[in-house]
């Protein structure tokens, strides 16, 4: 099994589905575990059952940030088990394939773009040799992790960054402009019309682009709508074909309120 690879639970809203489909867009491989069937994937994207790498879907309970069960935490537990064990390159689900990029290479990650303090490698994109220090380690921390009530990102960007700079491999890691050619603080401008240039031109020498979508959860973006016209993500959806997905498209001016509303 060679390929790229991500984890979904419940329900796939279109936001996410219009992600995946960009890497069947691309002609690339792309493979969706979970742990029930889902219907009306993208073409081109192969559901496998979760339970190949992770038997036991209870788990996903054993997973706390801040004494809540946490998806995202569990998914980090899963991505090391499933690199672990198979040949495969996860991306989050939250990914855009950019261009048609096959997962060749046996190190594949990057670090984003910060504005204060350390560049982390974020491990939104991940492709690490199978019984390498960093990956045993990675595993080794989510494993002890399960059944903890632990920080957000613990055993995500902040460890791998921390393991891989002591393993003294963090020079691998790609830049910015690679995987995460828009900032974490800029996510809006890929729903901002006005921002279209900008984020045009940081994108067009990327491989990937990551929605930030947790950043989007905080600001209650409803993710069974379209981006605004005009905007970067609205004519990226509308190449790939997907836009028949989502049951409405937002107005710009709905998108800021909520931006102002979250983050005041």
């Amino acid at each position: 099994m060679t390929g790229y690879a991500t984890f979904w639970q419940g329900p796939l809203p279109p936001l996410i589905a219009a992600c995946l489909a960009s890497f069947p867009a691309q002609g690339l491989g792309l493979t969706l575990f979970a742990y029930a069937p889902i219907p009306a994937l993208p073409n081109g994207v192969q559901l496998c059952d979760a339970r190949e790498i992770l038997p036991d879907p209870a788990l996903i309970a054993r997973y706390r940030v801040a004494g809540q069960s946490s998806l995202a935490t569990f998914a980090d537990r899963f991505r090391y088990e499933m690199l672990a064990q198979t040949d495969l390159c996860w991306v989050d689900s939250d990914m855009i394939a950019l261009r048609p990029l096959p997962p060749d290479a046996p190190w594949i990650w990057g670090r984003q773009p910060e504005a204060k303090g350390k560049a982390l490698i974020n491990n939104a994109v991940l492709r690490l040799p199978q019984g390498h220090p960093v990956l045993r380690a990675m595993l080794a921390h989510a494993q002890a992790a399960e059944g903890q009530d632990i920080g957000w990102g613990q055993i995500g960007p902040f460890l791998l960054t921390d393991i891989a700079e002591a393993e003294g491999v963090d020079a691998s890691a790609s830049p910015p402009s690679r995987f995460f050619p828009v900032a974490p603080d800029d996510f809006w401008r890929l729903f901002d019309p006005s921002s279209f240039e900008r984020v045009a031109e940081a994108a067009a020498p990327a491989d990937m682009l990551h929605l930030w979508s947790e950043l989007l959860r905080r600001i209650v973006y409803d993710f069974t709508a379209a981006p605004p016209p005009g905007a970067y993500l609205h004519a990226l959806f509308a190449d790939i074909g997907v836009l028949d997905r989502f049951t409405r498209v937002y107005a710009w001016d709905e998108i800021a309120a909520l931006q102002r509303s979250a983050f005041r």
